[in-house]
């Protein structure tokens, strides 16, 4: 057997620069791996079967997993039986790259399960066939993302600030998210290269000074769950972002303060509006994440 962790992620700086000709979007974003992850089992089989934790998500055809092992068939001369469980603790459609880190894990596993000998540049690319977010969920850590999100430069890797993170149970559509760019006149410009500037001084007030997301212009007014997601944390002295496209939000927990007893708080508050408050922290990579809270 096989075992893969899949990382979340968040944007610690994220702006749509524009339209493409093939109706996607251009970005400039910083990628930041985090530990809260799911992790992936794979083994050999007389046949295909993918299984989830997570009875809501669909393990079909439509399931990035299901699709990275489509991608690599071409690649397998032996059998092709495999099974795939899915071990889901990152929230679904949450914009913390759930479904493509769990497709990175199972194109990074079916490398190592079948012996493949791909580099992560070919896996790199074969994942960017399957989502924007995949090349940087196959490695990790802090990097650069232009194009679709698939042009990637490494970071330095930053230290392993405690990261607060609201889940409220809200979807919000990254194709309508994207779509409201084009009719949005005069929208607020975000310095990512400022913010690229601090994550190479490792100026985490620099950092948070800097931080944007577009989508939070685009998604907030019409989602109020994420502006209150945001004055929860708030109220504890943070600083809070959009995570992503979806409505996660997070906030970097400064190192005067207690992450425990600050997830206590904004736990306790969120209980009983059905949002999900999880404490980890930034990673560099997909390795053995650091140890953190489920939600409730």
């Amino acid at each position: 057997m096989i075992e893969e962790i899949g990382c979340g992620k968040i944007n610690l700086a994220l702006a749509i620069t524009g339209r493409r000709d093939d109706g996607y979007h251009d970005i400039d974003t910083i990628f930041q791996s985090i530990g809260l992850h799911d992790v992936i089992r794979l083994e050999e089989a007389d046949e295909f079967l993918l299984t989830c934790s997570n009875s809501a998500l669909a393990c079909d055809e439509t399931n990035l997993a299901y699709k990275a092992y489509k991608a690599l068939l071409p690649y397998r001369r032996g059998p092709k039986g495999v099974r795939i469980h899915i071990e889901k603790n990152i929230p679904v459609a949450a914009g913390l790259a759930g479904g493509s880190t769990d497709c990175a894990a199972v194109l990074r596993g079916l490398n190592r399960l079948w012996r493949l000998g791909l580099t992560t540049e070919e896996l790199c690319r074969i994942g960017a066939s399957i989502g924007a977010d995949v090349p940087f969920c196959i490695c990790g850590g802090t990097m650069r993302g232009r194009g679709i999100g698939e042009i990637l430069t490494p970071l330095p890797p930053l230290p392993p600030r405690p990261v607060l993170i609201a889940h409220p149970p809200v979807p919000v559509y990254t194709g309508k998210a994207y779509s409201l760019f084009d009719t949005t006149p005069r929208l607020q410009g975000i310095a990512v290269d400022e913010a690229a500037k601090a994550v190479e001084a490792a100026d985490f007030e620099g950092l948070e000074a800097h931080m944007g997301n577009t989508f939070e212009e685009l998604v907030i007014p019409d989602v109020p769950m994420i502006e209150s997601c945001r004055a929860m944390l708030r109220r504890q002295g943070l600083r809070p972002l959009m995570a992503g496209s979806g409505p996660t939000v997070f906030a970097l927990v400064p190192p005067s303060a207690s992450a425990d007893d600050i997830y206590r708080a904004v736990a306790a508050e969120a209980k009983d509006r059905g949002i999900d408050v999880y404490i980890s922290s930034l990673v560099e990579g997909n390795g053995e994440p650091y140890e953190e809270n489920d939600g409730i």
